[in-house]
């Protein structure tokens, strides 16, 4: 295809599929100064263990350090309280004497104990599947039903669905129903983003310094003729479909100064190597999925984002693994914070992490962990959209099976006897999330109902 072509096509469907199922008063308004909270969903791909930080378990003692029924390789004695939180030890194997200490891995005690006052644990959740897709459907659309949107894409669709980039992704669950355009953010989708942001450099649209197409003079008359047809055209054409089109099209043309503000935010702003995160690399690659989406947000062409870190589906050798992975995606997560208070922006987030499901509460033959339907989520929010910091909601038995939680005080009901107590399922916090960013009585997330109960969680 042409380059011609291609930018008026790419122009005129990201317009159209931007405005597609709004009423065209309120697509040509919605979101065109919009302003934040921007909404991060963190999704570790694979199904992880929140036994290994946020939920532990251990053994019972040194005598039952190689129980086959244990949970973990670390004794529950070493679990850490930190405010409101116990956080779980390394295990054995990775303590300064073992076979598998690395000194460049993060300590999760150190990221709790940093950001104790931001932080909400939500444990015990039961998502009703061991499937890697359903679980992420559930997980980060509030119901286990095809179709449904994850909770980002509603959030763009309902409240910016017409900036340029409102919806970023790098996997995990991030179908949009119709609601809103993804934009995938791989190399490939960068560099076609600067071939649109600029589209008048002739021989590398990221080289401020490239050839151009037109002289300055040339390209405003185009811009004059252009603005020009388009008003013709509203006045004689009379198909509503048509008229969206042509308000679609000079929508896109008139957000090319953001996307290139985008652009240069990536270029320009410090920002972090690998060696600030000890060379681990992981969580570098985290962290510059989240700085794009920074980049995206402060330049006002983005209202929220989906971003992963995988590797998290340890059916063998499951410490040796998952651990590190762990700490990586605790490091990547701090490092995207660390970005926003440097951007003046760390009042302005709100971050929801999760998986699919958890890990099983045995080792397996491989000594790996197997697929298990109980799991955890971390939120953190800002002085707006207050999640409440220090706090956890939910737990798990000692054979890590959820307990149910009563409905107004949100506290575990581990003797069984409350008759009102129910299973927490990602339902109630979906209700929340939409609740906290204010679609929750819009057409869009009325057209995708959720079940369950809708709880005080924030």
């Amino acid at each position: 295809m042409k380059r011609r072509n291609f930018l008026k096509y790419a122009s005129l469907m990201g317009g159209m599929a931007a405005l597609s199922g709004l009423p065209r008063s309120q697509a040509l308004a919605a979101g065109a100064d919009y302003s934040g909270p921007l909404w991060i969903t963190i999704h570790a791909e694979g199904g992880w263990d929140p036994t290994s930080f946020c939920d532990p378990k251990g053994y019972d003692g040194i005598a039952n350090k190689d129980d086959p029924a244990r949970i973990n390789n670390y004794d529950k004695n070493s679990i850490q309280q930190i405010g409101n939180f116990n956080i779980a030890p390394p295990p054995d194997s990775f303590l300064a004497d073992g076979v598998n200490y690395d000194a460049t891995l993060y300590d999760s005690a150190s990221f709790f104990t940093k950001y104790l006052d931001k932080l909400l644990v939500i444990n015990g959740i039961d998502v009703q599947t061991n499937s890697h897709s359903n679980g992420k459907l559930h997980t980060w659309a509030g119901r286990l039903r095809s179709g449904f949107p994850s909770f980002a894409a509603l959030a763009s669709g309902t409240l910016a669905p017409t900036l340029p980039l409102s919806y970023l992704v790098n996997g995990g669950y991030s179908y949009p129903a119709d609601l809103i355009v993804p934009t995938r953010m791989d190399s490939r989708g960068l560099a076609a983003l600067y071939e649109i942001a600029f589209p008048n450099r002739s021989v590398s649209p990221k080289n401020s310094g490239s050839a151009l197409y037109f002289s300055d003079t040339v390209k405003q008359l185009i811009a004059e003729a252009n603005t020009a047809r388009n008003a013709r055209l509203q006045v004689t054409e009379t198909l509503p479909r048509v008229l969206d089109a042509i308000r679609g099209l000079e929508n896109a043309r008139q957000e090319t100064g953001r996307l290139a503000d985008f652009t240069t935010s990536l270029d320009t702003f410090a920002s972090k190597t690998v060696d600030d995160f000890n060379g681990r690399n992981n969580a570098f690659k985290l962290y510059q999925q989240g700085r794009l989406v920074l980049s995206g947000f402060e330049s006002g062409v983005t209202c929220s984002a989906n971003i992963t870190m995988g590797g998290f589906d340890t059916h063998g050798q499951h410490d040796e693994k998952h651990y590190p992975r762990l700490m990586d995606l605790l490091l990547g997560i701090d490092g995207i914070i660390q970005e926003a208070e440097l951007r003046g922006l760390s009042d302005r987030i709100v971050l929801a992490i999760g998986s699919e499901f958890g890990r099983t509460n045995k080792y397996n033959k491989n000594n790996g962990k197997d697929h298990w339907p109980v799991t955890s989520m971390m939120l953190m929010g800002n002085s707006v959209q207050k999640i409440g910091g220090n706090r956890v909601i939910g737990a798990t038995d000692d054979l890590q099976k959820s307990v149910k939680i009563d409905p107004n005080t949100l506290l575990p009901d581990f003797d069984g006897l409350n008759d009102l107590a129910i299973k927490l399922t990602p339902a109630p916090i979906h209700h929340a999330l939409r609740q906290l960013s204010g679609v929750d009585q819009t057409l869009e997330a009325l057209r995708f109902p959720l079940l369950g109960s809708n709880l005080r969680i924030f």
